[in-house]
């Protein structure tokens, strides 16, 4: 039975060998990818926000932040896929993105029960994080699910054609 005949479940991402390595390394670059993905985000934002300030400054508040969250999503989303043309399994790229979308809801919900008692923080919390998050999750984790699936649809079909 070959690796890719071996079915590999949840569970099994957390379980060590006798040498104390993982049986699958799924779990350990899902978490590379997740801090990899963090920082190109997180690097699209930090330079894309001053450049898109004055250039939304005259539109409506929500066009502008919808503005400011999308232009760095595309811009993080189409760095962080080039490389992934490169990577054979693209399954712990996409659970990257999962990885990333459980810390963040970890995050609202530790802020909401820090700030909830002070209004403002917690509104100025929230306003960024409506800002940063879903549209990275949503663009980025949309298409590394979509090329992750596409990439075993396209396995099965060379399997089937040998």
């Amino acid at each position: 039975m070959s690796s890719k005949d071996q079915k590999v479940e949840f569970k099994d991402f957390f379980r060590f060998t006798k040498d104390g390595k993982m049986k699958s390394g799924t779990f350990a670059y899902s978490i590379t990818y997740a801090a990899l993905i963090l920082i190109v985000y997180g690097a699209a934002y930090y330079f894309m926000i001053d450049v898109l300030a004055p250039l939304t400054k005259g539109l409506a508040p929500w066009l502008s932040n919808l503005i400011s969250a999308i232009v760095p999503a595309l811009v993080g989303a189409l760095i962080c896929l080039i490389p992934l043309k490169l990577i054979s399994n693209k399954k712990p790229f996409f659970l990257g993105y999962v990885w990333i979308a459980v810390f963040a809801l970890m995050f609202l919900i530790a802020m909401i029960i820090l700030l909830k008692d002070d209004r403002e923080a917690l509104s100025i919390f929230l306003h960024l994080f409506v800002i940063m998050v879903p549209a990275p999750l949503l663009i980025g984790g949309g298409s590394a699910w979509y090329f992750w699936k596409r990439s075993e649809k396209l396995e099965r079909i060379s399997e089937d054609n040998d």
